[in-house]
């Protein structure tokens, strides 16, 4: 496995799966809220947006080079 794999998968998948299993059981039962949300469901719901980035700057930065031959 090449080191621009390996940085592909950190940012695509390592990130989120670290943004939901890191922090999630820490912030669980805090009772803390944001704009009216419990912090957990702020913070599950935040979750998409970062990880949709992570993908994006994954293929961006380490795989859209693979596919630049193609026709759509």
């Amino acid at each position: 496995m090449s080191l621009r794999q390996i940085g592909s998968l950190f940012i695509g998948i390592g990130i989120p799966f670290l943004a939901i299993f890191g922090v999630v059981p820490f912030i669980a039962a805090a009772d803390v809220s944001v704009l009216g949300f419990p912090i957990l469901y702020f913070w599950i719901f935040l979750l998409f947006p970062l990880t949709t980035l992570c993908l994006c700057v994954s293929w961006h930065f380490f795989d859209r080079h693979q596919y630049e031959d193609e026709q759509i």
